[in-house]
């Protein structure tokens, strides 16, 4: 590529504006960039101008500020967005600090790569790139085209080479601006409190807002503040006794800021003395620690509340590390094993040692053999405590550390004294072993019941019943009959008393799902004879399905309900059956017109053995028992009320519904 012809200072008629004016307090502001490209602008009397920044490892071209002479056509911008190896000549020359002189960008295209080309899309002329160095690294270039400059760059002129260096220093200088704004916005947005004393004079020199905002003076109001009172608002952690104490740095865990309200401001304040320029300066960062202290005061109060837990409970804590064998623990744990908390060995062989011997080896490997995914135990088991008394103690534990192997390398838990449930359970064993033996002897009761003496009253009833058929003497068959009837009774007696022991044994029942209507039906016809001898008639007033879950023997309920109503009604009266929906469960009720029962028997009615009343009725008074039993078994409920139509009571069971 031809070299351009020499560029002398006489070439330009440009006066350049007080220096006073360029480096003003706007040039290293957005503006004052901007104005000192338009005096390069102007000075090379080109069409456009501009500055960009390099960015990336890529090198990316990024433009900041253009200046366009007025009336010029703006025209398309190959730098901007584009890597600088699409240009890789005059990226080379950029890179190495040396600037570019394209006399004619539109011969010179011609005869060049691509990149060259391609800036003939953007420039008609002249083409001149200086770069921007700072501290040795290219970080940007300024592009003047179109210019009437013909001479050589190197040569002059000096005006040009002056206003891209004072370019150069506004960029760098505003990148140092942005810089320690962004600081300083990070500073005055911090969570912590900052603040600059000078040590001699004891003057705030800065201040953040964050504690301008939580202390509630003005930034003003600190940097104007007397020492008396700035120390009173946050202390005197710039005398000279902590630097000779602690040096040129230290902390404090437990100091307090107060507010311009009278309000203690809780903080931890980190100190640093610094030296500079001869002067002394002391830098405090301090954080709030309110929520800390509430958080600690609650932990506090949380501990208490656990050490009473404790003590209310009354449990031992203990806490092993297996590595070292070291035992930490509370001193009710010592005193179980009948030490001092300052005389028990601290460690887990020696406790190893008052295990019981039988048990030794076990618990051992129980403590010793817990896993990752299994770490909790419990264990019972007795010790020999020092006075040589035998103990026992429940132990509950976890590992709560592993090491490389799995294998558990820490343990904590605790431990309560059940020595005296221990007792209690001895002594619980030997009354279960009596009571095993009272119930077994009730049961040998009821066997002999339903056997023993079933089978002799059975025969007895046999024979009576063939003696009638053949006696025809009247004081012989009165004698005979009379015999029948207490055989009855005993067979009676001896039926129930069965029944009520059999579900005295049972815990529950197998259930199947049976309509109470058909059941009752069922009942009713088998009473029909015993109705029908007393002239009396069974109204059932109620229709549909009522399905409920139930044991067939719920039949002896309403058996029992519609005998006792038969029983103690007169001749020639109703009973009535109803069934009630009540929500979630039937109530089947039975109503006579008997005599009634009094309100001060009902309580009593349904209890074992109890009878209201005797009168012209025989029968063991277990029948009411059984029917509460069997109600009981099946999750519901009896009771017995006045009937409400009339003279007479309403005997009633709640079943739950299917």
């Amino acid at each position: 590529m031809s070299q351009a012809p020499s560029l002398s200072a006489h070439s330009f008629r440009y006066e350049l504006p007080e220096i006073t004016s360029l480096l003003s307090p706007l040039s290293g502001t957005e503006a004052g960039i901007i104005n000192i490209l338009g005096q390069i602008g102007e000075l090379t009397d080109c069409t456009r101008c501009s500055v960009y920044e390099l960015q990336g490892t890529v090198k990316i071209a990024k433009r900041r500020h253009t200046w366009v002479r007025n009336g010029a056509d703006v025209g398309k911008d190959a730098f901007h967005n584009s890597r600088m190896k699409m240009f890789p000549w005059i990226f080379s020359s950029i890179n190495n600090k040396k600037a570019v002189y394209i006399q004619d960008v539109l011969t010179s295209a011609k005869e060049a790569t691509s990149g060259l080309k391609l800036l003939q899309t953007q420039v008609n002329n002249s083409f001149i790139a200086i770069p921007l160095v700072d501290e040795g690294d290219v970080f940007g270039f300024i592009t003047i085209e179109d210019s009437k400059i013909t001479a050589s760059l190197e040569e002059g002129p000096y005006d040009l080479i002056f206003l891209s260096e004072l370019l150069r220093l506004a960029i760098v200088q505003k990148k140092f601006i942005d810089e320690l704004s962004l600081f300083k916005n990070l500073v005055n947005r911090s969570n912590d409190y900052i603040i600059v004393i000078d040590r001699n004079s004891s003057k705030v020199l800065d201040v953040n807002e964050t504690l301008c905002t939580q202390a509630g003076y003005l930034r003003t109001e600190f940097m104007a503040m007397e020492p008396d009172l700035l120390m009173d608002t946050v202390g005197n952690f710039w005398n000279g006794a902590f630097f000779e104490t602690c040096g040129d740095h230290y902390l404090d865990v437990d100091s307090s800021f107060k507010a311009k309200t009278g309000k203690k401001i809780p903080v931890e304040i980190n100190v640093t003395f610094i030296e500079h320029n001869d002067s002394e300066y002391v830098l405090a960062v301090a954080r709030n620690i309110t929520e800390r202290k509430e958080r600690e005061i609650m932990l506090q109060k949380t501990r208490d509340r656990v050490e009473l837990a404790l003590n209310g409970a009354d449990l031992g804590i203990w806490d092993w590390d297996v590595a070292t064998d070291e035992l930490v623990f509370n001193a009710r744990w010592a005193e179980m094993l009948g030490y001092q908390a300052g005389s028990l060995p601290r460690n887990f062989k020696a406790i190893v040692e008052m295990i019981h011997e039988p048990e030794r080896k076990r618990i051992t490997s129980v403590f010793r053999d817990t896993r990752p995914s299994s770490p909790f135990f419990e264990e019972e088991f007795s010790i020999i405590t020092r006075s040589r008394e035998s103990n026992w103690l429940l132990v509950r534990g976890k590992a709560t550390e592993f090491d490389n192997e799995g294998k558990a390398s820490r343990i904590t838990g605790t431990a309560m004294d059940i020595t005296q449930r221990k007792l209690s359970e001895g002594r619980l064993k030997q009354y279960a072993d009596k009571l095993q033996r009272s119930n077994e002897m009730k049961e040998l009761f009821t066997d002999i019941l339903r056997h023993d003496l079933l089978n002799p009253a059975g025969n007895i009833k046999g024979f009576t019943e063939l003696l009638l058929e053949v006696e025809n003497n009247g004081p012989k068959r009165s004698m005979l009959e009379k015999i029948q009837k207490n055989d009855d009774k005993l067979i009676d007696m001896i039926d129930t008393a069965a029944k009520f022991a059999k579900l005295e044994s049972q815990d529950e029942l197998e259930f199947s799902i049976m309509d109470l209507g058909d059941l009752l039906r069922n009942v009713n016809e088998n009473l029909r004879p015993m109705v029908e001898s007393k002239k009396m008639e069974i109204i059932m007033r109620f229709s549909g399905a009522h399905r409920s879950a139930v044991n067939p023997i719920i039949e002896e309920v309403f058996a029992n309900f519609l005998t006792n109503a038969v029983k103690y009604s007169h001749e020639r009266t109703s009973i009535l059956i109803d069934i009630f929906d009540e929500g979630n469960v039937w109530k089947v009720a039975v109503s006579d017109q008997g005599e009634g029962i009094s309100g001060a028997d009902k309580p009593y009615v349904f209890d074992r053995f109890k009878r209201v009343t005797k009168k012209g009725v025989k029968g063991t008074g277990l029948g009411l028992a059984i029917v509460k039993r069997i109600a009981e078994l099946h999750g519901g409920d009896v009771g017995v009320d006045d009937n409400p139509e009339g003279k007479g009571s309403r005997f009633w069971i709640r079943l739950n519904k299917a």
